[in-house]
């Protein structure tokens, strides 16, 4: 009987430890979180200035502010407000929306080579985009809506290929990298039969560029976010439980069928906005979300994903435009050098994982 009443006082004990150090826990990994989202937000803030400020006509940081403030008659007038800050604004909201995409496709099929350009859905966007331009001579809006179509089109015929709703993970993915193959070679098809200049426009626009960026461009990407960010936001909670597993998830009171095709929906819309701006940049949607997870130590949120893919597009584009002196690269040429190791790495990494 003293043994047992000795052995409840320790029980007693030991379980506010046990709590303790769980809410312990907790506290560290919620201020790692907030440490990464204000150093990304810094990160971008500086790169963003440097992208505005800093080029081939240097602008100086009382004339920036002065341009900024409408007070400024000069060179740098046209230079800011007409080349360096819309570049910089659109490859940060274009940046958002390849990351949010990138996020939610691999936390929904828990796969880290599932992003919509591995999977094909960007090239689906850009073949109904490159039917639109080179075939129907469309521009503008036309050509979002075209991208649209060719996105939610391809993404609905690999649901279908790989088994209807009942889809296994694996098999949805190579279904998606399969159709992105043949979207490609699509792709191909269509250029070699159209008009060599409107070929040109639509080889331009293939490879992802942010050197025709215009305030208009923005606005339709800006007002898309207004309204997709709140619809993303309601739906975290959710996808950051299906990337415990299906039965967890499912065991929390998450309605997985539902929830994997209204995230994969969203985040075709994200990715196929962005791509009607700027083209199927390669590899930001890819390499965002796993960047993020590097940094918060495998916990990475969509908000941390927005903000990579945000810099991503940002510094790719100051080194596409600043690197080869009186060269000016599309920005998907440098995303493309940047994501192939990415690539190589993670199917390393996984390789050994699943050995």
């Amino acid at each position: 009987m003293s043994q047992t009443l000795t052995a409840r006082p320790v029980a007693a004990q030991t379980a506010p430890t046990t709590v303790e150090k769980v809410h312990d826990g907790r506290r560290r990994t919620n201020r790692k979180l907030r440490r990464v989202t204000l150093g990304l937000c810094m990160a971008l803030l500086v790169c963003s200035f440097a992208r505005i400020a800093l080029g081939k006509y240097v602008v100086a940081v009382p004339d920036l502010i002065s341009v900024l403030a409408g007070s400024y008659e000069g060179p740098a007038n046209y230079i800011v407000w007409d080349v360096t800050l819309p570049r910089t604004v659109l490859g940060i909201l274009t940046g958002v929306c390849f990351g949010l995409g990138g996020h939610l496709f691999q936390r929904v099929l828990r796969n880290p080579l599932a992003s919509p350009d591995i999977m094909g859905v960007s090239f689906g966007a850009g073949l109904a985009a490159v039917v639109a331009i080179t075939l129907g001579g469309l521009s503008g809006a036309a050509v979002t809506v075209s991208s649209l179509a060719g996105a939610f089109l391809l993404m609905a015929a690999v649901i279908l290929a790989a088994g209807g709703t009942r889809a296994n993970i694996g098999r949805l993915v190579l279904t998606g990298v399969a159709a992105g193959s043949l979207t490609t070679a699509g792709i191909n098809g269509v250029l070699t039969r159209s008009d060599i200049y409107a070929a040109q426009d639509a080889l331009q626009w293939l490879t992802g560029s942010l050197n025709s960026a215009r305030w208009s461009d923005i606005g339709l990407v800006g007002i898309a976010l207004i309204v997709l960010l709140p619809l993303c936001a309601l739906l975290a909670p959710s996808v950051d439980a299906m990337g415990t597993g299906d039965q967890m998830a499912s065991g929390l009171g998450v309605r997985v069928l539902p929830v994997r095709l209204t995230a994969l929906a969203l985040a075709v819309v994200f990715v196929a906005v962005a791509a009607s701006v700027v083209g199927p940049v390669a590899f930001v949607a890819f390499m965002a979300a796993p960047i993020a997870r590097g940094l918060t130590g495998g916990a990475g949120l969509a908000h941390h994903a927005a903000l990579v893919g945000a810099l991503l597009m940002v510094v790719s584009d100051y080194i596409a435009a600043e690197a080869l002196p009186g060269i000016a690269l599309p920005v998907g040429v440098v995303t493309a050098a940047a994501g192939a190791p990415v690539l190589l790495w993670l199917l390393i990494g996984r390789g050994k994982a699943e050995s």
